[in-house]
Parts: C-alpha cells; sequence; structure tokens
C-alpha cells in the first residue's frame, strides 16, 4: 500500500541495511577479516561515536558490528531464520544508499566462497506521520541519544507487520490506538502504545526503519525497529516490550506482527564478531 494513500508520510530522510550473517567460525580467516575490515575503512564506526551522525558521517555512511547473543533473542509470530539463526549481524546506516549497497555487494562473494550467506533487512527512515507538538514533547524531546558502545553495549531488532485490519482502518483510528484511551467519565481503560513504551524514553536509544516500498506487501516487514541501551537497562527494554505486547492495555497489538527479536552485543572490529571457541 502506498504511504500517501493512508496518510503517512512519503519523505525519505535516510537508509538502513541489517545485514545479518550466516557463517561457521571454523571459515573465517585472516583473508575474510581483512577484506570485510577494507570494505568499510571509509564508514564512520559507530562502535565510537556518541551523539548523532555529523553530516560528514551520515552521507559517507556508517556502521556498526553485532555479535549475536543467542540465550537473549525469542521467536515471535513471523518465523524468519535469516534473522533467528544468524551469529553475527552488519548494521548500516546513512543519508545516501549508494555506499550501504556498494557495501552489501562486496560483501556478499567473499562470505559465500566460505559457504556463508547474507540475509539482508532494509529501511528507509522518514519523518514521523502520528506525531503532533504535544507528543514530540512527550516522547522526543526527552529522548536518549545514540552513545557508544561502551555506554549502549546492546542493540536489538525488532522486525514486524501490521496485519490488513489496521491499513483498513480510517487514519484517526489507527492514530487514536497509540494514545491512552478514556471512558466517558475519565477512566483510563488503556495505556495505548504511549504510555505502554513511557518508561523507555530516557534509557532507550530508538530508530524505526520503513518497507522502501510501501506497507501491507506480502512476506516483507512494514517496519524494522532497532534500539541500543545500556547493560543495565536490559530489564527496562524487556518491560517495556512486554506492555506493548499486553493488548488489554495497548490495543494496537492486536494488528502486530512480529518477527524475531534479535538481540546482538556491539563489538569494534570484525574479528570480535567471531570469537575463537
Amino acid at each position: 500500500m502506498d504511504a500517501a494513500a493512508l496518510n503517512l508520510t512519503t519523505e525519505v530522510t535516510g537508509y538502513g541495511r541489517f545485514l545479518f550473517l550466516h557463517m561457521d567460525a571454523e571459515k573465517v580467516d585472516s583473508a575474510l577479516l581483512q577484506s570485510i575490515e577494507s570494505f568499510g575503512s571509509e564508514f564512520e564506526n559507530m562502535h565510537f561515536v556518541d551523539g548523532h551522525p555529523t553530516e560528514d558521517a551520515a552521507r559517507g555512511g556508517r556502521l556498526q558490528y553485532l555479535r549475536a547473543e543467542p540465550g537473549m533473542m525469542a521467536d515471535r509470530d513471523l518465523r524468519d531464520e535469516g534473522i533467528s539463526h544468524a551469529s553475527a549481524m552488519i548494521r548500516l546506516e546513512g543519508r545516501m544508499l549508494e555506499p550501504l549497497v556498494a557495501y552489501e555487494s562486496a560483501m556478499r562473494p567473499v562470505i559465500e566462497e566460505r559457504g556463508g550467506q547474507i540475509h539482508v533487512r532494509a529501511g528507509v527512515q522518514k519523518p514521523r506521520s502520528y506525531t503532533s507538538y504535544a507528543m514530540t514533547q512527550f516522547a522526543y524531546a526527552r529522548a536518549l541519544a545514540p552513545a557508544s558502545a561502551s555506554q549502549h553495549p546492546f542493540g536489538v531488532v525488532t522486525p514486524q507487520n501490521k496485519t490488513r485490519g489496521w491499513w483498513d482502518m480510517d487514519w484517526m483510528r489507527r492514530e487514536s490506538l497509540f494514545l491512552p484511551q478514556y471512558d466517558r467519565d475519565g477512566n483510563m481503560l488503556a495505556k495505548g502504545h504511549a504510555l505502554a513504551s513511557a518508561a523507555g524514553i530516557p534509557c532507550i536509544n530508538r530508530r524505526l526503519y520503513h518497507h522502501p516500498q510501501g506497507y501491507g506487501l506480502d512476506a516483507r516487514y512494514d517496519f524494522i525497529g532497532y534500539f541500543e541501551f545500556a547493560e543495565a537497562d536490559a530489564p527496562v527494554f524487556r518491560a517495556v516490550m512486554e506492555g506493548l505486547r499486553d493488548r488489554t492495555q495497548n490495543p494496537e497489538w492486536n494488528y502486530v506482527r512480529e518477527g524475531p527479536e534479535w538481540w546482538g552485543r556491539r563489538v569494534a572490529r570484525v574479528e570480535e564478531l567471531w570469537p575463537p571457541a
């Protein structure tokens, strides 16, 4: 479905690509590590960066290496072994698509010639479609800024689709489900997305990517959420997700179907993606 027909913004402000790597550690050699390092030599390594990117870094491209944390992952509604079975992931972002695609194209043959695979999930960043001034002050004015891995060592990917019923709704009804719901006497009936996720605003950095071709497309994710946070705030993240999934308190989730929740630990260099046994 086209964004404009759904009363959603069509402006693209950036691009993101998640390269989920399937590679046996015993097949990783020095030539592979050197090649991957060289592919990203012109990218800014987000592992070491605090704050939002400069314009030069955003245009040139940025990357982050993440090693899977299998014990922390969870399967959800939608089966996707390309994500759930990945032992590592390289996250790319930038203002321009071309450098990210070039990186992926260079990576693919050196992984595949060693029997590995790359499963790519991609999206675009857009301005917010459902955000009034008041909601901006509530949800974004005090939002946690990006930070280096020394402060935010965890990265979590949460892909999801909205159901056909969601996209068939009038846009005003869709928007209303993000907000608390009250009875005629002013008693709160449900928190809605905004209050269910409020505890994470000051301690979880969030990025949202939209499918570049629209919404409600078969076998493609409408959205990919990406989150970074401190180890001490992992319980907050889990509590926020539990609150969002509580359909009594957040009726929006009646219309959500989730892919695997993939957890990774941010690492500084390629060789840390496949540590020796």
